[in-house]
């Protein structure tokens, strides 16, 4: 017969860490402790943030103002933005990594990651902002970015259909990104000429 203290039990195993069998010099196992959970540290987190952020702020700047750039001048710069960009998601990684409920983190770390191609990771990073915050209007417009990029136009209707509702703003900046895409011809996987022109035929029309 399970005890009144049963539900705090549960409770504090929950938050213990689990043990783990690991081989002895003998061929044996042995227990060892699991290590010890990290908590949240916020504070950390928003330190490493806004250093991120800053790195990510130069990177920008940088890249508007090549604009027009050719050469051996375009490619100098596009290595200097990409450092930046690699430096602002080192710290947006240690920022998650610090306080992993921090969205903003998470959402930052999905843009530095689709600008420098990384788009798997970038995609684990906005689910993981939208997981903590669904109606992130932000973290939705870039993440729409990247379903361009890799030819899911069917969710990148869904998320401007979304926008649309609660953040027109944003949905503007993403029929703006649509426009642009199209307007440059990249191609994207696994999408026919048939559906980039419907797609094309969509977007007129929003």
């Amino acid at each position: 017969m399970l005890s009144k203290n049963f539900p705090p039990l549960i409770a504090l195993l929950a938050l213990t860490p689990v043990a783990h069998a690991v081989p002895d010099d003998g061929g044996g196992y042995r227990v060892a402790p699991a290590p010890p959970q990290r908590p949240a540290d916020p504070t950390q987190a928003h330190k490493t943030f806004t250093l991120g952020f800053e790195e990510y702020q130069m990177a920008t700047g940088l890249e508007n103002a090549s604009v027009g750039f050719t050469g051996e001048k375009a490619m100098q710069t596009r290595e200097a933005v990409n450092a930046g960009l690699a430096r602002a998601r080192d710290k947006f990684r240690s920022a998650v990594a610090a306080d992993p409920t921090m969205k903003e983190g998470w959402n930052m770390l999905g843009y530095t990651s689709r600008k420098l191609g990384d788009y798997e990771e970038s995609l684990k990073a906005y689910d993981k902002a939208l997981a903590l915050a669904p109606d992130y209007p932000e973290a939705i417009e870039y993440r729409a970015e990247l379903f361009l990029l890799t030819g899911r136009l069917g969710d990148v209707k869904e998320a401007y259909a979304s926008l649309l509702k609660s953040s027109p703003s944003y949905a503007g900046v993403l029929k703006t990104s649509m426009q642009a895409w199209l307007k440059s011809k990249k191609p994207a996987p696994g999408v026919s000429d048939a559906e980039r022109a419907e797609f094309a035929a969509w977007v007129s029309k929003t």
